[in-house]
């Protein structure tokens, strides 16, 4: 037994039942202030990867080497304003790829973050070998991992198709069943693993076999349903319509297990839709066992921050460009209140207490409803 798996763990907070709860939600701001609310920070910690995926929507940014990253106190200082901290979560690059940098750069975060009764998240490939992951394991809450490979072919050609010196396709297709190994070892040991799949036309056909693998051979606790983005480095990528979204997410309800949580994360349907088989999709959702829907988190309880930088945006991709801030200069709540008063923020901040529904983020705005605009409280 490997020595972390002793480690207490308590997942209280989503435990698989009718209605899991949600502890990313950002309508529990709402809920708890009244308002939109900054209660939620991701960090990015590295732009090395071990990968270079077709679909990686920060590849842009990708890098051979590291640059130093800014001190943890002077990062623990900025959260330390942040009074309605719940939730943090760590991305890249992928965020465990060094030792070096785990024991640097996100240590000191995580266990921050548990000293605050911090809920955290870590987005992670999951090839890498298992001493990394025992190092974060004791104080980690959810190891997450995108999944869209239909089978060990694609990953060897879609995972490493951005990378000029690739390894041999025996050494890619070892990461593969890594990926596999590493989920099954984790969720053994008591870890709650996520395995996100993101919607485009090529993932849509193998969408069963996806989820039997998330489901059954890794054993995540939940799969989690996001479209896919077409921007920056993943703009080639070919999105789906809103038509076969709603076939898709009927088919998933037809065929998946019902005992690993179903999360459709920045579903592109809501309940003020004049299409009654939007209204349809949505009520078919609700009603189904162990499946819950999830208001947008960024730019409503989520900003990133750079931990190389120091600047904030939006999320680690595809806003307006710019950062809107930086905590060496700025509070991280100045920030927030800043954005919030942006037009670009003021174009989305849609609000519908009766149905709970905060509507979309720019992108899928942009990419599904450019022309619509969404009006608080049209949910009677």
């Amino acid at each position: 037994m490997r020595k972390w798996i002793a480690v207490e763990r308590k997942y209280r907070f989503m435990q698989t039942v009718v209605r899991p709860i949600d502890a990313w939600e950002p309508y529990e701001d709402i809920t708890k202030y009244g308002k939109l609310t900054l209660s939620n920070i991701e960090f990015t910690t590295t732009n090395l990867c071990n990968m270079r995926c077709a679909h990686c929507a920060v590849g842009y940014t990708l890098q051979t080497k590291e640059d130093p990253a800014l001190p943890m106190d002077q990062i623990i200082k900025a959260l330390d304003e942040v009074e309605t901290l719940r939730v943090m979560s760590f991305t890249g690059g992928e965020p465990l790829m060094t030792k070096r940098g785990i024991r640097t750069n996100i240590l000191p975060l995580l266990q921050y973050a548990k000293s605050r009764g911090i809920r955290t998240q870590i987005n992670s490939n999951l090839t890498l070998p298992m001493d990394h992951y025992e190092i974060v394991a004791p104080y980690l809450d959810v190891m997450h991992i995108s999944h869209n490979w239909s089978d060990e072919r694609e990953f060897v050609e879609t995972g490493f198709a951005m990378m000029d010196k690739k390894p041999s396709v025996a050494q890619r297709a070892t990461l593969y069943r890594n990926i596999l190994d590493n989920a099954r070892a984790l969720a053994n040991g008591g870890m709650f693993v996520s395995a996100e799949t993101m919607l485009n036309r090529n993932t849509v056909p193998h969408l069963a076999k996806i989820h039997n693998e998330v489901a059954n051979e890794m054993l995540c606790r939940r799969h989690e349903i996001h479209p896919m983005y077409p921007s920056d480095f993943a703009s080639d990528l070919s999105t789906i319509t809103l038509d076969e979204y709603r076939d898709v997410v009927n088919h998933l309800l037809d065929i998946r297990n019902e005992e690993v949580w179903m999360l459709f994360g920045t579903l592109p349907f809501y309940p003020c839709s004049t299409d009654e088989r939007d209204r349809a999709v949505l009520a078919r959702i609700k009603a189904a066992h162990n499946t819950t829907i999830r208001n947008d988190v960024d730019g409503r309880s989520r900003m990133n921050v750079n931990i190389f930088t120091g600047d904030v945006s939006v999320s680690d991709f595809a806003d307006d460009g710019a950062a809107l801030g930086n905590i060496l200069t700025q509070s991280l709540p100045k920030i927030y209140e800043d954005w919030l008063e942006t037009h670009i923020s003021e174009s989305i901040n849609c609000h519908c207490p009766a149905a709970k529904c905060l509507g979309p983020n720019i992108l899928v705005k942009n990419m599904y409803y450019p022309e619509h605009r969404f009006m608080s409280g049209t949910v009677k």
